[in-house]
C-alpha cells in the first residue's frame, strides 16, 4: 500500500491523505495536470503531489486522540516543519500519540519492527514536537516539529528529496539539502 498526500505548494498546504495500491496510484497518476510535482519518499511508499491550486484541508490542533480513526490499530502520521515543509509521512498508534506528547518528540510505530520508535535514536535527528493537528474527519494526524537535522534515513532534511517527472524518472531536488547521517 502506498500513502498519497495531496498538498498545496511544498512547503504548503496539506489537501487530502489517501491510502491505495500501486494499480491504484498509477492510474492516478497518468490523470494528474501537468503542472504538478510529484515527490517520492525514500522508502517509495508515499508520494507527495503538490500544487499551488490544492485546496488546504482545515487541521486543528487535537491534545486528545478520541476522533482519530485508527486502522488495524494505526493512523498515518505526516511530520512537517514549522515552514511547512513536509518532512516523511510514519504511522503511530494510540501508545506513540502518547509518548509524543507528553515529552514533546516525534516518536512512531515501526510496521517492520513492530515496536515503538523515537524519532533519532540512533541517529540524533531528532523532532522536537510544537503541535499536533488532526482534520475534523480524524483520517490522519500531522506533526509540526522543529527539526534538528535530517529527517530522512538517508541524511536529507526531508524524506521527499526526490521529483518524480512524467516519464518516472527521479531527480534530487536541489533545494533538499543533504545534512548526512
Amino acid at each position: 500500500m502506498l500513502t498519497i498526500i495531496w498538498a498545496g505548494g511544498q512547503p504548503g498546504k496539506i489537501s487530502e491523505l489517501r491510502r491505495m495500491t500501486q494499480e491504484e496510484w498509477e492510474r492516478i497518476r497518468h490523470d494528474l495536470p501537468t503542472n504538478v510535482k510529484t515527490y517520492i519518499d525514500c522508502d517509495e511508499d508515499t508520494v507527495l503531489i503538490s500544487h499551488p491550486d490544492f485546496s488546504e484541508k482545515e487541521l486543528v490542533e487535537i491534545s486528545d486522540f478520541d476522533g482519530l480513526k485508527f486502522s488495524d490499530g494505526l493512523i498515518p502520521v505526516v511530520t512537517k516543519d514549522e515552514k511547512g515543509l513536509v518532512l516523511m509521512q510514519a504511522f503511530s498508534n494510540l501508545e506513540s500519540l502518547e509518548l509524543s506528547k507528553n515529552e514533546s518528540l516525534g516518536i512512531y510505530f515501526s510496521r517492520s519492527r513492530n515496536q515503538l520508535w523515537r524519532k533519532g535514536d540512533t541517529s540524533g535527528h531528532i523532532q522536537k514536537l510544537k503541535r499536533i493537528l488532526a482534520p475534523k474527519d480524524g483520517s490522519f494526524v500531522v506533526y509540526e516539529v522543529a527539526q534538528e537535522g535530517a529527517a530522512c534515513h538517508e541524511g536529507y532534511y526531508s524524506c521527499f528529496f526526490r521529483e518524480q517527472d512524467r516519464s518516472g524518472i527521479k531527480n534530487l531536488v536541489p533545494e533538499i539539502p543533504f545534512l548526512g547521517k
